[in-house]
């Protein structure tokens, strides 16, 4: 086979390492075929980068350092990539070959990694688990892992007393991630246990006080009385490339409205992918066009806590159409991308 490969996956004790494996050795197999005859360089940009001590930036530098290759693939899949825009150009430079971006990039080359693994892990949940019983809470901000955006999110959400009758969680600092908290005392959690959410339903070890709980909707009680979903991804720079993940696809699982504290584009990006978003129920706040999401975010909080939990029920009754279209739309999508990647070249 004529491809190098460069790169690390999740571990083999996490549930995506087979998935990535397989996407990883599916593309390494089609680069072959394509691009048969020329040096290719195939990199998987899991903590690669020269901020990483686990070896495979300086096994890039090495072997450049000796060869040349005719074209270089960088993927992004499990997680965005975490190399700045001028380090991809020297990573072009130094390689000497024509850059392919694959995975979670605005290319021709883009596909939904999450997506496709979701279906194989995420709990089976049946209509009536998932739709909505009573607006106990007009939303549901989870955080786990704090970040800048999330912590400022949520000590505007604070702020404006919105922590009343509605449910906020913020994970505690740790060695690597630190944020300015303003000495707020900003654990919040709902004292979640593993056994709650379903051992097959955590990743990592808790490290932040919360569950790391990718695979299911959390605490039902919640979620069936709970009308609006605040999603934290992970991405919320509009300038690096569109990042969607199981966070986004919580709520569309789980026949949510939503909105997004991150990237403002994912709006677009969902709907030129067949999905429905709902920001036209709130078309006076300029949700989309923010440069940061935090304030708007807040905004549409706001906005919905001043209604009746009446006025709530006919919105979602109103919603519903379009929360089933996505919901089903999702199983579709996930097939439409798995077979992208087979397909790929």
């Amino acid at each position: 086979m004529s491809v190098e490969f460069i790169g690390v996956s999740f571990p083999e004790n996490t549930q995506w390492h087979e998935d990535e494996v397989r996407v990883i050795e599916t593309l390494k197999k089609q680069i072959d075929k394509s691009f048969y005859g020329q040096k290719n360089l195939f990199i998987n940009s899991t903590w690669f980068g020269p901020r990483y001590d686990n070896g495979q930036y300086e096994k890039f530098t090495e072997i450049c350092s000796v060869r040349q290759f005719d074209n270089v693939f960088l993927m992004a899949a499990a997680d965005p990539v975490t190399l700045a825009n001028h380090e991809i150009d020297e990573l072009q430079q130094t390689s000497g070959g024509q850059l392919h971006l694959v995975g979670h990039f605005d290319t021709r080359f883009s596909f939904n990694f999450h997506s496709i693994v979701l279906p194989n892990y995420f709990k089976k949940y049946s209509h009536q688990e998932v739709e909505m019983l009573y607006p106990k809470y007009t939303f549901v901000n989870y955080n786990r892992k704090p970040r800048d955006h999330r912590t400022k999110l949520v000590k505007e959400l604070i702020n404006r007393g919105l922590e009343q009758h509605n449910i906020i969680t913020h994970g505690t600092n740790n060695a690597d991630h630190q944020v300015n908290t303003d000495n707020v005392n900003l654990s919040l959690t709902l004292n979640e246990t593993i056994e709650e959410i379903g051992e097959e339903n955590q990743w990592w070890p808790d490290e932040h006080g919360i569950p790391h709980d990718i695979h299911s909707l959390g605490r039902l009680d919640v979620w069936q009385n709970h009308f609006l979903s605040i999603v934290s991804e992970t991405e919320h720079h509009n300038d690096n490339p569109t990042f969607v993940s199981e966070k986004t696809w919580k709520p569309v699982i789980g026949m949510r409205p939503f909105i997004i504290n991150g990237q403002t584009k994912v709006y677009k990006w969902l709907r030129e992918r067949g999905f429905r978003t709902f920001n036209q129920y709130w078309d006076h706040i300029p949700i989309e066009n923010a440069v940061e999401a935090q304030d708007t975010c807040a905004d549409v909080a706001e906005f919905l806590s001043g209604k009746l939990k009446k006025e709530l029920q006919e919105m979602y009754k109103d919603m519903t159409p379009d929360l089933l279209h996505n919901k089903n739309r999702f199983y579709e999508f996930s097939r439409e991308q798995k077979y992208k990647t087979e397909n790929l070249f």
